[in-house]
């Protein structure tokens, strides 16, 4: 059974129960789900695509799906094709016995309810939302030296959501960590 650890109690020193579960138990094989929780800029992809090609877990981002549909990452005309087709990937993925990184910002909380509602359903073993954290004004300078800029007012709506609606266990995670301590996690065990 996995430790669940409040994402405030977890440092590195603490958290080798966990990191023991989440990358040498519940790998691609135990069907795992790691979600993303975090605005654009604060480090979500740069960590978890990486990560997910490592250990074979299915990568699936929005933006991506809104390319390979619309043509173009930033498309937000047909949100709910993309939201079906990132959910059809999803239920794919897990009904094969393969565990998933979802690459999103799922700031609000009935977004996260209703994915990890769709996980339980689609069989996922475990959900672990990892919270990516950084400053707003670190998030909007990582933003400008990207190729494919999202609009700041975009990223500051997102920020005060994500603040004013913090991610918790009762949404139906099995554990909540730090994006940070994920990537310190992966490179003690490697």
């Amino acid at each position: 059974m996995m430790r669940i650890v409040p994402t405030s109690a977890l440092t590195v020193s603490n958290a080798s129960c966990l990191s023991k579960c989440i990358f040498m138990k519940y790998t691609s094989a135990m069907k795992i789900a790691l979600m993303s929780i975090g605005i654009p800029g604060s480090g979500k992809t740069t960590i978890l695509k990486p990560l997910a090609e490592r250990y074979g877990l299915a990568y699936i981002n929005r933006d991506d799906i809104r390319e390979e549909i619309l043509g173009d990452a930033r498309d937000q005309s047909d949100n709910e094709a993309v939201w079906q087709e990132a959910n059809r990937r999803t239920i794919e993925a897990l009904a094969a016995d393969k565990g998933v990184v979802l690459d999103g910002t799922f700031v609000e909380s009935w977004k996260r309810k209703d994915m990890v509602s769709l996980l339980h359903e689609a069989g996922a073993s475990a959900i672990i939302g990892v919270v990516a954290d950084v400053p707003l004004p670190v998030a909007l300078e990582r933003n400008r030296a990207r190729t494919r800029e999202v609009p700041e007012s975009v990223i500051e709506k997102l920020y005060k959501i994500r603040m004013a609606e913090p991610p918790t266990l009762e949404e139906g995670f099995d554990a909540i960590i730090p994006l940070e301590n994920l990537s310190a996690l992966e490179t003690a065990l490697t």
